[in-house]
């Protein structure tokens, strides 16, 4: 790759990235009010996301072989249980990433 196509590379990437963060404060700029779709895409986005995310990380997951995926499903039940109480997300995922952790790389290895 020559210095030339590593600079396009790069200014392509920085147009893209620039493009996706102010196209929606261009177009949606003289609108007073958000139209009924920019309101149910606020509200249902969120939970869509987690979702996708949720089945992303199980997907591979073979639950008839050991560790028969105890670490996800705990993981996954710990962040709905304290999203549940304190309805703080970044709490639910930060403790519920570092308890993954734990399990993954501390009790799960010593159990197998």
């Amino acid at each position: 790759m020559s210095d030339l196509d590593i600079v396009l590379v790069i200014l392509t990437a920085m147009i893209a990235t620039m493009l996706t963060r102010f196209l929606p404060f261009i177009i949606f700029r003289k609108q007073e009010k958000p139209s009924q779709i920019l309101i149910l895409f606020e509200k249902a986005m969120p939970l869509a996301i987690m979702v996708i995310l949720v089945f992303y990380t199980i997907k591979n997951i073979d639950f008839l072989k050991a560790p028969f995926g105890i670490a996800e499903i705990i993981g996954i039940s710990l962040t709905i249980l304290l999203h549940l109480k304190f309805k703080n997300v970044l709490l639910s995922i930060s403790i519920s990433t570092i308890f993954y952790m734990f399990l993954v790389q501390i009790i799960i290895p010593k159990l197998i």
